[in-house]
């Protein structure tokens, strides 16, 4: 064990404040690959949707003209 008490607050040595992080080249946070995702997602149920809702109109008609 360490033979001394501990390090009274405020008694740090004061260095020199970190240097900012600049990025090396362009970051990529990935919107542009999400925004894709969202848009194909978005599409396919668009497309979806209207498949359902023109096999309720296709049932709707057969029960209309039904014998």
């Amino acid at each position: 064990m360490a033979d001394h008490g501990p390090i009274p607050a405020g008694s740090l040595p004061a260095g020199p404040a970190p240097a900012p992080v600049i990025p090396a080249g362009p970051v990529e946070d990935g919107a542009r690959v999400t925004e894709r995702r969202v848009n194909i997602r978005v599409f396919i149920y668009v497309i979806g949707l209207h498949i359902f809702a023109g096999f309720a109109m296709l049932l709707f008609y057969t029960a209309m003209h039904r014998g």
